[in-house]
């Protein structure tokens, strides 16, 4: 059952992010545990008991310890420590997905993700970057969704 939840989570996270950079939400079908267009914006829409909710998402720049590399920050800031969450960021470059790290934590109240960054291959090629987040907090074994996305950045950042 483990396992079913993980994939649940993952296609709940997916949806969330394609609905932000596409605008349109992302229906699984098929599959009878799968998140719902009802249930994502069920989840969407709770207010976290904790009060979770994803403080920031920087706006891609040029990593300050990582020469050649464009990266983004989230963090997600809870009222209380809850037992499980997980904070979800997306780069993308032109509209399209190419990088997404996952930081996880338990019992604690914020969580940062400051690892999401791509290796400019040359500094000649502008590309338009964008951060997208997404967070889930399990409270009383129900999970609570929040997203937010940073402003689109032009950088010279060749891929």
């Amino acid at each position: 059952m483990p396992r079913l939840s993980l994939t649940t989570h993952w296609l709940r996270t997916l949806a969330v992010t394609l609905a932000l950079t596409l605008g349109a939400a992302l229906v699984s079908a098929g599959a009878a545990d799968a998140a719902t267009a009802e249930d994502q914006a069920a989840a969407e829409t709770a207010i976290s008991p904790a009060g979770c909710v994803i403080e920031y998402v920087t706006d891609p720049h040029p990593s300050p310890s990582i020469r050649g590399a464009v990266k983004v920050d989230a963090k997600v800031q809870c009222g209380r420590p809850v037992p499980e969450q997980d904070l979800s960021l997306t780069l993308l470059a032109d509209g399209k997905p190419v990088f997404k790290t996952v930081a996880k934590a338990t019992g604690k109240a914020d969580l940062f993700n400051q690892s999401t960054y791509i290796r400019c291959k040359n500094s000649t090629e502008r590309h338009t970057f964008q951060g997208t987040a997404t967070g889930t907090s399990v409270e009383a074994s129900k999970s609570y969704v929040r997203s937010k996305a940073s402003r689109s950045v032009v950088l010279h950042c060749g891929l």
